[in-house]
């Protein structure tokens, strides 16, 4: 939150914006077996606050979701796919949301792709692919424990 909110170039691209976004990763065979995402409240080129979700948790109340396929989210993360493109291409859903508020703020999406490309964003695999299981553990490519969903205390936490 602090490296977005710290960037004048996405605050002045999205100084209009006014909307919270659940971003949405949709499982695809790769290391997600089920939904999960971010939720950022974004208001005028700022970023109030951030909650992780996974499917079987209620979403967060949201103005836009925005989805795609984990490869999908691999590319863009990686520089290959930009997130307009990829939205127009199909290779993204706009689930909710306005479509035209997002297309005055192209600006602004790409800035914030770029700031979550500044992370050292670690290939995280998860412990098993039963969408159905309770509890779920993700590793980083070194194999320390990341992230761990439990679907029955539908909780979404974060180990350092």
């Amino acid at each position: 939150m602090e490296i977005l909110n710290n960037s004048k170039e996405y605050e002045a691209s999205a100084k209009d914006w006014e909307g919270s976004m659940l971003f949405v990763i949709q499982p695809d065979g790769g290391a997600t077996p089920f939904e999960i995402g971010v939720w950022l409240d974004l208001w005028h080129g700022k970023c109030r606050g951030y909650k992780f979700w996974v499917d079987g948790q209620d979403k967060p109340p949201c103005d836009y979701v925005f989805a795609g396929p984990e490869k999908n989210w691999l590319l863009l993360l990686a520089g290959k796919l930009d997130p307009i493109q990829g939205l127009m291409a199909g290779k993204f859903a706009l689930k909710s949301g306005k479509m035209q508020m997002v297309m005055r703020h192209t600006l602004a999406a790409k800035h914030l792709v770029t700031h979550l490309q500044a992370f050292d964003m670690d290939v995280v695999a998860a412990d098993t692919k039963d969408p159905a299981a309770k509890v779920v553990k993700f590793y980083d490519k070194t194999k320390n424990l990341v992230v761990t969903i439990d679907h029955e205390k539908k909780t979404f936490t974060v180990h350092k």
